[in-house]
């Protein structure tokens, strides 16, 4: 009975200790698990936060770069419209200044020593061909030069290749240009009466291997005319 017995409880504690090691072995898988998990958890959390953390940080920087551009974007000059200047007219078009109707004087003499021309010719000055938009007057240095009719002055000035230059508004949209002077007696923006003298005859340079003489150049609504055209003269 004792061999018995004892043989009996043997089994048993080996039985007792496969259970209690299974018992162990499962806490420990348990535990293994459960701590994975938590691990798991944790980098999980920490790597979300650190993807939101960066989004977060990313669309920080577009903005205050987007804010930047916005703010040193200099701003544009606002559109402005050029003022558009139109030359003073001496007097208001009508019967009594109407280009080719009114009445005229010559600025020098009668007398023409180079006529009005549109054709190429050669010339002796320049030594090249060219036309000849205006009509010079002959005289002699020093001679008084008038203004042919009534107008404003457009401009005074001395010019390297047409010598003292008066320009005028003479009305009627007729702009004439008196060059050859070697003196100027009038200004910029102030008016003349027919007949007034606006200087004394000097040289044209570009012109030099005529004699003396008013180079005279008239345009009609900015086009050139024959200047005695306009003073209802003939040559």
């Amino acid at each position: 009975m004792s061999e018995k017995t004892n043989g009996r409880e043997n089994k048993n504690i080996k039985a007792l200790f496969s259970v209690v090691c299974l018992c162990i072995i499962s806490l420990g898988l348990i535990v293994y698990f459960s701590q994975g998990k938590t691990n798991n958890s944790t980098v999980n959390e920490n790597q979300t936060l650190k993807v939101s953390t960066t989004r977060q940080a990313t669309t920080e920087v577009q903005h205050a770069v987007t804010v930047t551009e916005t703010t040193a974007k200099p701003a544009e000059p606002e559109s402005s419209t050029e003022k558009k200047t139109t030359e003073p007219q001496s007097m208001p078009k009508g019967k009594n200044n109407t280009p080719y109707k009114s009445f005229y004087k010559y600025p020098l003499t009668e007398a023409v020593d180079r006529g009005y021309s549109e054709e190429l010719s050669l010339d002796e000055t320049m030594g090249d061909w060219r036309a000849h938009p205006a009509v010079d007057f002959k005289g002699s240095k020093g001679d008084d030069v008038i203004a042919i009719n009534d107008g404003i002055v457009l401009d005074a000035y001395n010019d390297n290749m047409l010598g003292g230059v008066v320009i005028i508004d003479h009305g009627g949209k007729l702009v004439v240009k008196y060059c050859g002077l070697e003196s100027i007696s009038v200004k910029k923006g102030k008016r003349v009466d027919i007949g007034n003298k606006i200087g004394t005859l000097g040289s044209v340079p570009q012109e030099a291997a005529q004699n003396a003489h008013l180079h005279l150049e008239a345009k009609l609504d900015g086009k050139y005319v024959n200047p005695l055209n306009v003073m209802g003269k003939t040559e």
